[in-house]
């Protein structure tokens, strides 16, 4: 149970747990006070119909319509709560799915599947599962208490049809957690070869084979269309399974009641209140279906993350033998690609002293592009090692090398999100230090320029950026990262002299206590750098 993530996320917002505990037992108290109010108000008018006395219905029905309107915003209050943890559970995935990126080993496309759809189903766990969690644990007690406390054989009733519920929910959960984990399966399917359809969309177009893949997707969609059918045919069982069993439980309640209030054993405005909270009380298990398929869909989402989420371990005495700012060193590296025979470059060496602003140039294609990926821990060495000191880089846990190396690619990444989310990439920084490392970036008159300034939505959903633009910005974002090694590649290509120079000396005054390994050909950055690698000179 402390390994389910909604568990997690309820232990480590407990203010926002216990909030939603007193909500729960408020809203119960509530609809417990309408009910005897409204078994009041029938009782007066019984004895009014009787002639037994008068009816004062006013201060009776104030009472109902405080209580009712009091209701509301409780509800509210609570829906506020469960999506703030449903939230905050979802950004804390996605934020380990983005440090799983930079693990060579993991496969980007299925961790960008999982960031999008499996992560956004975790939702189901707060929209649906933990408001029955809290109805199962406080409301359903406190109607108990209160036919205890007025009736025994009622009570008596309500523990006896109690385990039915459970017990059915049991016999369906084998099933559903079967067909969900299908129906997880093909959305992952799907998914995946859709965006291998879309990323190949012009060589499709340029071999006319777009009818073959077409119809290769109907076909996928049609599997996935299958499994969601199941899961809906057994939701549909489990909710009708418990909607009958709870209709006839509460028949059964009402039947003794009805009896022993013509045989007079009960008086009728306690009949009728009881006969008012038994659909209350019977409620969360009638929603039991519902919310236990909502929970089965979260756990296959969850299991499907597990691997992502799991704490990576932290190698022992690496952290703390790391002199700050490190040297780099690379002994007989040898890289290439997965399917590919040949390897892109063999038996690289190179040693790059602490603190030093360093310059790699070489022909175009030649590998400098893949060594700063595997400097950075992105690419999986065929032979060789990469040092920091003496302590090799990919024996370093991702958690702790993202702490260390800062890598800038040619082309960085622009999300859809604000430029404050662009810049420090979903972390919880200072608005002033995203200022600051604007302007060291030569970015503040076009920052101030912007609409909404740092809020202003960049990507698919907002405005375009320029190229200098871009390599700027991924500039700013390693300023504002304030790591001891930085790797850029070509970060000044494709920007015109003027931007060039402002990039440079921000750069110079970024590089205090950093080691700096920068490749292009740009004859600026070769007068700037303190050393200067030649390619072809670190081959055998």
């Amino acid at each position: 149970m402390k390994n389910n993530l909604l568990y997690q996320t309820c232990h480590k917002h407990k203010n926002i747990t216990f909030r939603l505990f007193a909500l729960e037992a408020v809203g119960s108290l509530l609809l417990l006070g309408a009910s005897g109010t409204l078994a009041h108000l029938m009782e007066s008018a019984r004895q009014l119909s009787l002639g037994a006395g008068n009816m004062e219905a006013a201060p009776a029905l104030l009472v109902l319509l405080f209580v009712l309107c009091l209701r509301s915003p409780a509800r509210w209050q609570q829906r506020k709560y469960l999506n703030a943890l449903s939230h905050h559970c979802r950004m804390d995935c996605r934020q380990k799915l983005h440090e799983s990126l930079f693990s060579p080993a993991e496969n980007t496309q299925e961790i960008s599947a999982a960031a999008l759809e499996t992560t956004e189903a975790l939702g189901r766990y707060f929209s649906a599962v933990l408001p029955n969690i809290l109805s199962l644990l406080i409301l359903m007690p406190i109607m108990l208490a209160s036919a205890l406390a007025l009736d025994y054989v009622t009570a008596g009733l309500f523990l006896l049809t109690l385990p039915i519920a459970p017990f059915l929910l049991y016999l369906i959960g084998t099933v559903t957690r079967e067909r969900t984990a299908r129906q997880w399966q093909e959305l992952l399917r799907l998914t995946s070869e859709f965006r291998e359809l879309l990323a190949g969309m012009i060589s499709i177009k340029l071999f006319r084979q777009g009818e073959g893949q077409k119809s290769r997707l109907a076909e996928l969609s049609r599997d996935f269309s299958a499994a969601s059918l199941q899961v809906l045919q057994t939701a549909f069982i489990s909710s009708f399974a418990l909607e009958l069993i709870t209709t006839l439980s509460i028949a059964i309640v009402a039947v003794s009641i009805g009896f022993r209030l013509l045989g007079g054993g009960l008086e009728f405005e306690p009949a009728f209140f009881l006969l008012l909270i038994t659909p209350l009380y019977y409620q969360p298990l009638r929603q039991a279906g519902a919310s236990f398929h909502a929970a089965m869909e979260a756990r296959t989402a969850e299991k499907k993350l597990e691997k992502y989420l799991a704490e990576p371990p932290e190698l022992a005495g690496h952290k703390g033998q790391l002199q700050i700012p490190p040297a780099l060193r690379i002994s007989h590296l040898s890289l290439g690609y997965e399917g590919r025979q040949q390897p892109v470059f063999k038996g690289l060496s190179l040693a790059i002293p602490a603190g030093c602003k360093a310059l790699l140039t070489g022909p175009s294609g030649c590998g400098k592009s893949t060594l700063l990926k595997a400097i950075a821990g992105l690419s999986l060495p065929l032979t060789g090692e990469v040092l920091l000191n003496d302590s090799d880089v990919l024996k370093l846990a991702p958690v702790s090398r993202q702490k260390i190396i800062s890598y800038l690619p040619q082309e960085p990444k622009i999300f859809s999100g604000t430029l404050s989310e662009n810049l420090a990439l979903f972390q919880d920084v200072p608005k002033e230090r995203m200022v600051q490392a604007l302007r060291l970036a030569s970015l503040e008159n076009w920052h101030k320029s912007l609409p909404e300034g740092l809020d202003t939505r960049l990507g698919a959903e907002g405005i375009s950026l320029s190229q200098g633009e871009r390599k700027r910005l991924g500039l700013a974002r390693l300023i504002l990262q304030n790591r001891p090694l930085v790797l850029l590649d070509e970060p000044t290509n494709g920007l015109d002299s003027q931007t060039e120079a402002a990039v440079i000396r921000a750069l110079e005054a970024f590089s205090h206590r950093r080691t700096l390994l920068i490749v292009s050909h740009r004859p600026a950055l070769r007068e700037w750098a303190e050393k200067i690698f030649n390619w072809e000179e670190l081959l055998p």
